[in-house]
């Protein structure tokens, strides 16, 4: 295959533009058209790895988002996701040029550059949570980034195997799994079977082979059953569209893999759709379908009354064709397969483009779980484990007692339930009820299972045998959280215990040789004065955070000993010459430093800000917030802010490492010392 050239660009442009004017006003049109033409001019002579026009792979990816009918921000943003990165072009020209919302996706999508899979080190899991929460924050961001990853795995051919290898693990950890959850079918399913070509191609060529050789036979059989099943429905008075689509390499491939069978096994290699106008006559359409076709039984799904979590909806049933073999049959509204085939963005244009609203919808309650996670998990690694298990795994959906629905990844028990109602259901679980009837803990839930859990005050917590069976991520870190509670409590009743009953002999095995004080951090202070000269006792070595005691030694100054030293009775004999002593933090030598930050004025972003200061344990001095700077009001648009911050370093490490990380976050245009 040659290379596209720039009259392919030209081609594939005017494609775009003439989709565009379907639904977007001259103004919108207008400034797409601008940004193609900035686009162009910034990429100039830059080529793509194959040898075509750079402009080549944002128009590509422009297009691959036309179905969706997104807004004509989503759609100048994709012709210059790359400029930023790629090109001389700045953040202040872009907004100077398309304003705050087209820089701020454009800017957005290349901080997720370099976005490396689950499976690699914590520094590097540091993207994925980037990802999630900027999905989190604009759904925009994502849907480029999923068509900017697509375009290029269509292009992968041009890149040396050890590249084609990593992109495609990538595709298949992140990108597929993404476009799964947020009910982006088509995308997904194109991405898995080139992912599989790269990443197994002689088991894909295989597949291909049987698959193409069946074709012919195949299709004349789907054919047959199309028009069987559009004349019976008619006849029964429904308006129906019955359509067949045949189902990805990759999704064979699956199912062979996890139910053991060999290609001639698998039959229900097409699936038909059947369209119709109401729910009600999904379930009549359904009715007749079963009096006219064998059933083949425990096939019945009813995605209609219990909707998938990424709002999928629909009726599945598997029947036997009149050729034996079996056949799924998906029954719909119209305005479900819109949602099948656009996914999110089906609520999106329904919603005119604000994320806010989906946010705050039920059907995406797991796009604000993560932003509350990250809130709560300071490590990048705890952070997208959870997602990876808890909203990219496959689910079951199980009812509470009063009817509500709950989604639990796959192989959930009754304790990952507990856990997903409150943590103290889960702290407090004693037993656990599925479909009225007692079960052990550790059953595995299935989908429809309703679940009551069994509490006492009295239950003692959980055990930590809990987390070899328990599934959900944050079930884990829940129980993690308890166990090492009640470990830090009984260590300090311990030392409590052997402070107050000081002549008693320790129960405990003795301790190792320690190397005492340990914590370079902390100093010794004795009857309150931090100057006075001490000792630490070889017989007892004392550590920080142990309770001191300070035993005044003639000639040689304070020396302290561990209060449940054994050598504390015999000390205790002279009580006038043991004196109180404690552990203080040593003040650090702090550097004042005022910060200037310039931010886009978008909900959180103080929270944000503040944040990176905490995490580095910085105290901030002075802060504020300055109004909207003027030249950014513009209707509609989030204008900027500026927040300046007066705040005291230990170092300067840690002043480069904070301004670093305020540069990093989405929201920030930029950082500067006054």
């Amino acid at each position: 295959m040659k290379p596209e050239t720039e009259s392919d660009v030209d081609r594939d442009y005017e494609s775009l533009i003439a989709e565009l004017k379907g639904w977007l006003s001259g103004d919108e049109v207008g400034l797409v058209q601008r940004a193609f033409v900035f686009a162009r001019q910034k990429h100039g002579d830059q080529k793509r790895a194959s040898g075509a026009p750079y402009m080549i792979h944002p128009v590509q990816a422009a297009l691959i988002l036309v179905n969706f009918r997104l807004d004509a921000e989503t759609y100048a943003a994709s012709l210059l996701h790359d400029v930023l990165e790629d090109t001389d072009a700045t953040v202040e020209e872009l907004q100077d040029t398309f304003g705050p919302k087209v820089a701020s996706l454009v800017e957005s999508v290349t901080k997720l550059h370099g976005l490396n899979y689950l499976s690699r080190e914590e520094n590097n899991l540091e993207n994925v949570r980037k990802i999630l929460l900027a999905m989190a924050a604009d759904l925009r961001v994502v849907f480029i980034k999923l068509a900017d990853r697509l375009h290029n795995m269509r292009t992968l051919q041009y890149l040396s195997e050890d590249k084609q290898q990593r992109i495609a693990q990538e595709t298949m950890e992140i990108y597929v799994p993404l476009a799964h959850r947020l009910g982006i079918y088509e995308l997904k399913w194109e991405m898995e079977d080139l992912a599989f070509r790269y990443l197994n191609p002689d088991e894909y060529r295989r597949l291909a082979g049987l698959v193409a050789a069946k074709r012919a036979e195949r299709e004349a059989f789907v054919k047959s059953t199309i028009e069987q099943i559009q004349s019976l429905l008619e006849e029964k008075g429904l308006h129906v569209q019955v359509s067949g689509r045949p189902k990805n390499l990759y999704s064979i491939h699956r199912k062979m893999v996890q139910q053991g069978k060999t290609f001639e096994e698998i039959y229900d290699l097409t699936a038909l759709r059947v369209l119709v106008n109401t729910i009600p006559e999904c379930y009549l359409a359904l009715g007749y379908v079963h009096e006219a076709f064998t059933v083949v039984p425990g096939r019945v799904k009813d995605y209609i009354s219990l909707p998938k979590p990424n709002g999928y909806q629909s009726l599945h049933t598997t029947v036997l064709g009149s050729n034996g073999e079996p056949l799924e049959v998906q029954i719909r509204t119209r305005r479900m397969h819109e949602v099948d085939e656009m996914g999110v963005a089906a609520h999106w244009k329904y919603k005119e483009g604000k994320a806010a609203d989906l946010v705050d919808s039920e059907r995406f309650a797991w796009l604000r779980q993560m932003v509350d996670w990250q809130r709560d998990v300071p490590s990048s690694g705890e952070f997208v484990e959870r997602v990876k298990v808890d909203v990219f795994s496959d689910e079951v959906l199980v009812f509470t007692p009063k009817g509500d629905v709950i989604n639990l990844p796959a192989g959930s028990t009754p304790v990952d339930f507990a856990y997903h109602i409150h943590t103290d259901v889960g702290n407090n679980l004693v037993g656990a009820r599925v479909n009225d009837r007692i079960v052990p803990i550790d059953t595995e839930l299935v989908t429809g299972d309703r679940v009551q859990i069994i509490t006492s005050r009295n239950s003692g917590g959980p055990k930590a045998d809990w987390l070899r069976f328990v599934k959900a991520a944050s079930t884990k870190a829940h129980i993690r959280a308890y166990l090492r509670k009640k470990e830090l409590e009984h260590e300090v009743s311990e030392k409590v215990e052997a402070a107050e009953h000081p002549h008693q002999p320790a129960s405990h095995t003795p301790a190792p040789p320690r190397r005492g004080i340990a914590d370079p951090g902390f100093r010794i202070v004795v009857h309150g004065d931090p100057t006075l000269p001490v000792v630490v006792a070889p017989c007892c070595n004392p550590q920080y955070p142990d309770e001191i005691l300070g035993y005044v030694t003639r000639g040689r100054g304070v020396t302290i000993h561990r209060a449940d030293c054994v050598n504390i009775p015999s000390l205790a004999m002279e009580p006038e010459r043991l004196v109180e002593a404690h552990w203080e933090m040593i003040p650090r030598k702090m550097k004042e430093r005022t910060v200037v930050i310039e931010t886009l004025n978008v909900p959180g972003v103080l929270y944000r800000v503040s944040e990176e200061f905490a995490k580095r344990d910085i105290n901030i001095r002075y802060m504020k917030n300055a109004e909207h700077l003027a030249v950014f009001k513009k209707k509609g648009d989030p204008g900027r802010t500026q927040i300046k911050i007066v705040a005291e370093f230990p170092n300067d490490t840690i002043y480069h490492q904070t301004m670093d990380a305020l540069r990093g976050l989405t929201s920030v245009i930029s950082v500067r010392q006054q």
